[in-house]
């Protein structure tokens, strides 16, 4: 009989921090604007997220689900991700949620 114990992973927020024009164009993201929250639960793409977005963020989303920290991270708990759209940058902060704390909280 094995005796492994599996953490649960977290819930986690994803919230846009950040959307920088095109300098030439002037383009924006059609996907997202400064302050859209996601909310990221175990594996499932939230609804009207950017999917090339998501697949840049999926490793760093696991990383906090799963309790766990990047050495770059300044706080523990979020970390900071960009899209990877060369054209227009956006930036996203990613929260693990702690038990309890509800999904608008932070």
């Amino acid at each position: 009989m094995d005796n492994h114990s599996y953490q649960k992973p977290k819930k986690v927020r994803i919230v846009v921090d950040q959307c920088r024009p095109h300098p030439e164009s002037g383009k924006t993201c059609r996907c997202h604007k400064v302050g859209d929250t996601f909310e990221f639960d175990f594996e499932r793409c939230p609804q009207n997220f950017c999917a090339a977005a998501f697949h840049s963020l999926w490793p760093a989303l696991r990383v906090l689900e799963l309790g766990g920290r990047h050495p770059w991270d300044a706080k523990e708990g979020t970390t900071l991700v960009a899209c990877p759209d060369p054209v227009v940058t956006v930036n996203f902060r990613i929260e693990a949620i702690e038990e309890g704390e509800s999904f608008e909280e932070k």
